[in-house]
């Protein structure tokens, strides 16, 4: 059984390489979803690793990455994460994940979006009317995770997803479902992740009122109020499958290779790789790169034209971070880590990284 998983994974593998940029995400369908914050990564290590920790995550922060690696929790493990994410945006995460024997690994995670104080404009008043918005984007998960095997891991997640402008609201729910396959040779695992597939939302509530004459009326009736209603939009659903393998190893160094292909649903699919040294587990050093495929339709034809480039729209592609750790009493570990994202010149600043992990 396990040799059939292997080349199960292996053959997924080989198929993801070899999509050409016609199968790739299509670019019609770019900026047709919402719920933006699922897509949004979050912990400091897989950030570094350009996201490429499918096959590699574990602990508190695996709840986000692949669900599966949460099953390897020996522990209680909390992770408190805070993005400085671009034009002022911030985003605070937290995760705890605690191993309940038999029954495998729980975790919960909450995620907290926020855009800061938007001025509200209309037609009659450009200026602002006075009023101020702070829309808030949140989403909480429910995480479950078991060993089913001393080499197959598997891992799902619910996540309440909530949405609140002004007077309107949108809730959902999003569902993650993790693999993971440890071969035990030289480090090498293997992952799957299919994330954010969930029934489409919309938005409701007061504020969609409209005032007109309806057309054909009499121009001297009164204005009638009608309720507009919002189109239902799908979430950023995708797909990944990684690999990570240990370069090198000794009794206190080891260096360890990621990749990535994610199949992004509604936008170009992406190759991640990234580098992580590490010493005894206490010190580390991290850096990754990502690419995208990209392009535009052909007005004309109707025909998609996708190119490969480094980053997309927003990142550059690259990121580097490092991470330490430190011992607390006999089982126990407080740890730091940080993350540098650069994103393309001119456009926004830099989005940066810091996460406190601790178990006990």
């Amino acid at each position: 059984m396990p040799r059939l998983i292997i080349l199960a994974l292996a053959v997924a593998v080989v198929l993801a390489g070899a999509v050409t940029p016609a199968r790739a995400g299509s670019i019609g369908r770019v900026g047709t979803d919402g719920a933006p914050e699922l897509q949004i990564p979050v912990g400091p290590r897989g950030t570094a690793l350009g996201g490429a920790v499918a096959g590699d995550a574990s602990g508190a922060e695996a709840i986000f990455w692949n669900p599966a690696g949460l099953a390897e929790l020996q522990r209680t493990e909390a992770l408190f994460a805070h993005t400085q994410y671009f034009a002022d945006m911030k985003i605070n995460y937290v995760a705890v994940g605690a191993k309940l024997g038999g029954f495998g690994s729980l975790g919960l995670a909450a995620k907290v979006l926020s855009i800061g104080d938007v001025i509200v404009t209309t037609e009659a008043a450009p200026d602002g009317t006075g009023e101020i918005a702070t829309p808030t984007f949140t989403v909480l998960g429910l995480t479950w995770a078991r060993q089913f095997t001393d080499r197959v891991l598997f891992g799902a997640t619910a996540n309440l997803v909530s949405e609140h402008i002004l007077q309107q609201n949108a809730s959902g729910v999003a569902f993650d479902f993790g693999f993971q396959y440890l071969t035990g040779w030289r480090g090498l695992k293997f992952g799957a992740v299919m994330k954010n597939f969930g029934p489409s939302m919309t938005f409701n509530g007061p504020g969609g009122e409209v005032g007109f004459v309806p057309p054909g009326s009499d121009p001297s009736s009164s204005t009638r109020i009608f309720n507009s209603e919002t189109a239902a939009f799908d979430l950023p659903s995708y797909f990944s499958l990684a690999a990570s393998y240990d370069l090198f190893t000794s009794a206190a160094y080891r260096v360890t290779a990621l990749g990535d292909f994610q199949n992004n649903n509604y936008s170009g699919d992406a190759i991640r790789g990234g580098l992580e040294w590490s010493y005894r587990n206490l010190f580390a050093l991290r850096g990754s790169y990502f690419g995208s495929f990209v392009g535009a339709v052909n007005q004309v034809t109707g025909d998609e034209h996708q190119s490969f480039i480094g980053g997309d729209d927003l990142y550059t592609g690259l990121a580097l971070g490092a991470g330490a750790a430190v011992r607390t009493g006999e089982t126990g570990r407080l740890g730091v880590d940080f993350t540098w994202r650069p994103v393309r010149q001119g456009v926004f600043n830099d989005i940066y990284d810091l996460g406190v992990r601790f178990s006990f």
